[in-house]
């Protein structure tokens, strides 16, 4: 059947009757058989690979018993963990297996035996039966194993009712660039018809790499979720126990991380180091450290006054372990240690403004230019760097300057999240150069592409900003720096100030006669729990 042998694979409880008769009737018929019955002589250095090049390299002889459809039906059969072991790989051969025939897989049964007991995956194959003290049924075994019988898959053939091959568009994936928006139309195919299927998440890279190029933080979610939920289902082989510390690092704490969800995605990012740490993937390890450094980054710049420092404190200490962990890998002139750098230089930052202390400063220009050695030019990485420049720049109250480094960045669209970030500086910049038309219209562009990638969170703080600058852009409510103030003192969260506002502008537009002023205590309260 197109393979070098056979492998016998059976439940040693209530079939080894059974293997034991059909190897010697195969073996005399001149067929090279392997069984675990040949381990003493065999004495491979690791039985599991044993079986796994015996499943991977050979047609697979089923011999079905009750005890063997308990282990392929359920994980919680006791009995021994070998006959598990080989149900879980059966699984994963018939999987694999694309032809409408030959299938390289045969189910062997008592004569007799009902074979709508059998479970789904095995019922749609040629199943043959074998009577161990007469014989009866080797002769036919044995020609359809010799090539004279075709055994095979009962498989569907219509177009219009058969789902799109999972592995097929993977492939056309592969050839793809992640920017080009065919790798998205097909990560968002993969998303819609990869639920249950393992090779989506042995492919997570690639997928969810399309999703981040272009922004799409919904896609990022919904590949997450799904490849995480196949996980739990499904008896992973030995050596992919790191995929889940892959999905949760690189997708879910990625896309939390830009919901704002920042508690959940801290608690994300330190499950999945320690899963990659158990396992031994050192470089998800020193990606989840670095995303861990990233989130209490991000809780430093929006908790309270006395929370800053400790977040600050949190997120250095991840960062040097980042560092120390990317330099073993891959040395410390690789990009990985640049990017470390750059938010090393975000880090000093975020020092600076809290303690207004020049000497932060000065470590976060020498931290970017270190990290503008590191990163390839015209990179995702790279152009993140350019507008941290940019609000470096800013501190420094080098307008002018900064504005170059994000104008380059607008001009070059080629990253969605960074343009639109880009656009959020550049507004800043005009404001602290006086040109309020100018920084309107950048924060409403950065509202708008925030808002089309839904990131709710950056959105609304370029809504607010503009809510501040210039109410009627935004609103008809008439906003006063009085009300300002009240709204940012109740919520620190720009979304429900922007929803607060937005629940009193409906409001009043349904009321009749003069407006009342507004209640923000009540409306906050209101939007919070709706």
């Amino acid at each position: 059947m197109g393979m070098d042998g056979l492998f016998v694979s059976y439940s040693s409880s209530d079939g080894a009757v059974v293997a034991a008769a059909l190897v010697a009737s195969l073996r005399s018929r001149g067929f090279d058989v392997w069984w675990d019955g040949d381990l003493p002589l065999a004495a491979p250095l690791s039985i599991p690979s044993w079986m796994e090049e015996g499943f991977r390299d050979r047609t697979v002889l089923v011999v079905v018993s009750p005890d063997y459809l308990r282990a392929l039906e359920t994980n919680d059969f006791l009995e021994r963990k070998g006959v598990r072991y080989e149900a879980r790989l059966l699984r994963h051969k018939l999987y694999h297996h694309e032809e409408a025939y030959r299938c390289d897989v045969v189910p062997v049964v008592p004569q007799g035996f009902d074979k709508n007991l059998l479970p789904a995956v095995l019922q749609s194959l040629v199943i043959h039966t074998f009577d161990p003290e007469t014989g009866n049924g080797i002769e036919v075994l044995a020609n359809a194993l010799s090539g004279g019988a075709e055994g095979g898959v009962a498989m569907s053939v219509e177009p219009s009712t058969s789902p799109p091959k999972v592995r097929e568009m993977l492939r056309d994936l592969e050839d793809l660039d992640p920017a080009e928006p065919a790798a998205l139309a097909l990560a968002r195919r993969l998303a819609e018809f990869g639920q249950g299927d393992i090779e989506l998440a042995r492919a997570f890279d690639s997928v969810v790499g399309a999703a981040k190029a272009h922004g799409d933080v919904e896609l990022v979610r919904r590949i997450s979720e799904t490849c995480l939920g196949t996980l739990s289902a499904t008896e992973r082989l030995r050596g992919e126990g790191a995929l889940e510390a892959k999905i949760l690092v690189e997708g879910q704490a990625w896309y939390l991380l830009r919901e704002y969800r920042l508690v959940r995605a801290a608690a994300v990012a330190e499950e999945g180091t320690k899963i990659a740490e158990k396992y031994r993937d050192l470089y998800t390890a020193a990606r989840g450290t670095l995303c861990h450094a990233t989130v209490f980054l991000r809780m430093a710049a929006v908790g309270a006054d006395f929370d800053r420092d400790f977040y600050l404190r949190k997120s250095k200490l991840l960062l040097l372990q980042a560092i120390e962990r990317f330099s073993a890998i891959s040395g410390k002139a690789s990009e990985e240690v640049g990017l470390c750098a750059s938010l090393w230089a975000e880090w000093a930052l975020a020092r600076f403004d809290l303690t207004r202390e020049r000497a932060d400063l000065v470590t976060a220009t020498k931290k970017a230019k270190a990290a503008e050695a590191l990163l390839s030019p015209g990179g995702e990485w790279y152009q993140w760097l350019m507008v941290l420049r940019a609000r470096l720049c800013h501190a420094s109250r080098k307008y002018v300057e900064g504005k170059a480094y994000v104008t380059d960045v607008i001009a070059s669209g080629e990253y969605p999240e960074v343009v639109a970030r880009a656009y959020q500086v550049r507004a800043e910049l005009s404001l602290g150069g006086g040109e309020k038309p100018s920084a309107v219209r950048d924060f409403l562009l950065a509202e708008q592409r925030f808002s089309a990638l839904r990131y709710d969170y950056a959105a609304a703080i370029s809504w607010w900003e503009v809510a501040k600058l210039d109410p009627a852009s935004v609103t008809e409510v008439r906003l006063t720096s009085a009300d300002v103030e009240e709204l940012e003192d109740l919520a620190p969260d720009p979304r429900t100030r922007r929803r607060a506002v937005l629940e009193y502008e409906q409001a009043s537009a349904r009321r009749f006669g003069r407006r009342c002023p507004p209640d923000w205590r009540f409306l906050v309260d209101r939007v919070r729990y709706a």
